[in-house]
């Protein structure tokens, strides 16, 4: 099994795993880690579930007397409700309004976690479709490319990167994005240009292989992926981020 495989698996019902699936976890940190964070959602969503019902409400209202008003009749009025429609019990108020606000949390919890992991995937799967781009190599690419690859996504790179061996326009979510390739003491290294994904925090993950942060930058953001395991990611960030200017 592999982590693509591993990430599906546990994405669909991650705790039940296949023999499989547990082989991997136990020899791959990263995905261990993917996991981890899926049982901590499932934690978070089971608790914005246990809302708490006062036992009045559990049990009931008490039973209203003949003749006095408060029939599930179709009267007016504030005993029987809007005239036309049946009187709708305390209780069934509360479990109705208990189901809107726990599908309220959910869905902020899945907006929260999702976002996130999916820019993450789709940045290292974008790494699958130029695989020989990320080489070693001391070949630098043609100088008037890489600015005219940075100017059709409206930014210019000032110095401090080092050599960039590769550039190219790729298209990512939509969009057409700067995609370079830099060559460090570490390694050759990635780097996006995503003017339209705005990040609010350095989103760090571990994907197929590939290491990468995400950090704000300009109006959108700037990946930096590695072959895992990098420890320049940080540093190469930062010096792309301030090379990097904005049109």
């Amino acid at each position: 099994m592999d982590c693509l495989e591993f990430r599906r698996e546990t994405g669909a019902d991650p705790r039940h795993l296949s023999p499989a699936a547990i082989a991997h976890r136990d020899a791959c940190a990263a995905c261990a880690e993917s996991l981890r964070r899926n049982l901590a959602l499932d934690e978070k969503i089971l608790a914005a579930l246990r809302v708490p019902v006062p036992d009045a409400m559990r049990s009931g209202a008490t039973a209203a007397a003949p003749g006095s008003g408060q029939s599930n009749g179709r009267r007016g009025g504030a005993a029987g409700g809007v005239v036309g429609f049946p009187r709708i019990e305390p209780r069934r108020w509360m479990a109705l309004a208990a189901s809107i606000v726990g599908g309220v949390v959910i869905g902020s919890l899945l907006w929260l976690g999702g976002p996130r992991a999916s820019l993450a995937e789709d940045v290292a799967r974008h790494m699958s479709h130029e695989p020989e781009a990320m080489v070693a190599t001391s070949q630098e690419a043609d100088p008037a490319e890489v600015a005219a690859v940075l100017a059709r996504a409206g930014v210019h790179l000032g110095q401090g990167v080092g050599t960039v061996s590769y550039a190219h326009t790729c298209p990512f979510r939509g969009e057409k994005v700067p995609h370079l390739v830099v060559q460090t003491a570490a390694g050759p290294m990635t780097v996006m240009v995503l003017r339209d994904e705005k990040v609010t925090a350095p989103m760090d993950f571990d994907e197929d292989g590939y290491s990468g942060t995400i950090v704000p930058a300009g109006p959108g953001s700037i990946a930096v992926i590695g072959h895992a395991p990098t420890a320049d990611l940080e540093q190469v960030a930062r010096l792309v981020r301030y090379a990097i200017q904005w049109e």
